[in-house]
């Protein structure tokens, strides 16, 4: 019973998760126009499309990180993914109380395929609904789930790893002109601040020792594994 009910919890945070995406979809269609959000030192990023390859990366840490952690560990994925439903609920909130957009992506693409990618990115993405950035936030509740988790507990390796990642995967919606500096900043904020919600608030044994089951926490067989 224990293990069915760690499943469903589980589960039910990654069909929340769906369910918000499509929700950003519908509204990042529909939300035109709003603030315009700018800085002076987003003129003195330059547009580098490389940084495309780590932005797409984004993508394939939000699935490995959902795949690992289904099979390994659930209250991990549990975790991880209340935080990242907590930032993209706080998100779309924000852009339906404060819609916002930026002007700064580039007018002409070069012929390189990492120009031609940001190109088909940036044809199919509107450049509205962008403050705070989600791409940040899910990134930072990602690598702390990932920081925190049991099957990585003594992977030095991966975390690090993550952390490398995490940062260039942040940096890069700059480099393509995905957002602005202030997007990065809320997003930023948003994501520690789900992180902290989650793991020293919600999941505190000493605060709410009902959301920390003991027989339900941890997957035994996974929780000294270097994975």
């Amino acid at each position: 019973m224990f293990k069915k009910n760690k499943d469903n919890k589980a589960l039910l945070q990654i069909f929340i998760y769906i369910a918000l995406v499509i929700i950003f979809l519908i509204e990042d269609n529909i939300n035109l126009g709003g603030h315009r959000i700018y800085c002076k030192l987003d003129d003195m990023i330059p547009f580098v499309p490389i940084f495309i390859i780590p932005y797409c990366l984004w993508f394939l840490l939000i699935a490995g990180t959902c795949i690992i952690f289904f099979f390994k560990s659930k209250i991990d994925l549990r975790k991880t993914f209340l935080s990242v439903n907590i930032c993209m609920a706080i998100g779309l909130l924000a852009y339906f109380i404060y819609p916002s957009y930026i002007t700064l992506r580039p007018t002409t693409y070069g012929k390189d395929i990492f120009s031609q990618a940001i190109k088909l990115l940036q044809e199919g993405d509107s450049p509205s609904s962008v403050c705070p950035s989600l791409h940040v936030a899910v990134c930072i509740s990602l690598c702390t789930g990932i920081m925190n988790s049991i099957c990585f507990k003594n992977n030095l390796k991966v975390k690090i790893l993550v952390i490398i990642l995490s940062f260039f995967i942040c940096i890069s919606t700059l480099f393509v002109k995905q957002h602005s500096i202030i997007d990065v900043f809320w997003g930023l904020i948003l994501g520690f601040a789900s992180y902290i919600f989650v793991y020293k608030i919600y999941f505190n044994e000493k605060l709410f020792p009902q959301h920390v089951n003991k027989n339900i926490n941890n997957n035994l067989p996974y929780k000294n594994s270097n994975f």
